[in-house]
């Protein structure tokens, strides 16, 4: 008899912590949530640390928000049970998950390593560096036949 495959489907989360988080907090929050997938049959790819970061609208009253990217296999009642636990943990102001796919081998996907992107707020250049006003000023031409 020919050996079936555990077919899952894959999932991410996105999640927002308050900005003033700690790292140690972050990890006790990542251990819950790789718990969590664990017991519900499914298994965690990887967590994506991606930083501080400027929202697009005030979060809970924050302008900036610590960014998390959870990427996981499992059975379709997973996500309802790991977004139940995200909203008992007070740092976490948001969260969203998507469907990335259906039919993917259980045991086909590997376990990577978490990763830690540097912040964009880090990136940038310190206000000191940057031409005065932002960008050149801008001189209109008067069109042809015009004087002024």
């Amino acid at each position: 008899m020919a050996e079936t495959k555990q077919l899952v489907r894959e999932y991410e989360t996105i999640y927002l912590l308050k900005a003033e988080t700690p790292d140690e907090q972050v990890d006790e929050i990542k251990e819950r949530l790789r718990g969590v997938v664990s017991r519900q049959g499914g298994k965690v790819i990887r967590f994506t640390n991606q930083g501080k970061r400027k929202t697009a609208f005030p979060v809970a009253k924050n302008a900036k928000a610590l960014y998390m990217h959870c990427l996981y296999v499992g059975k379709p009642g997973l996500v309802t049970e790991l977004e139940r636990n995200l909203k008992m943990i007070d740092v976490v102001t948001k969260f969203q998950s998507v469907k990335l796919a259906d039919g993917v081998d259980f045991d086909a996907r590997q376990v990577e390593a978490d990763v830690k992107v540097q912040a964009v707020e880090d990136e940038q250049k310190p206000r000191e560096e940057r031409p005065e006003g932002g960008e050149e000023p801008f001189e209109a031409e008067a069109p042809e036949g015009q004087e002024e």
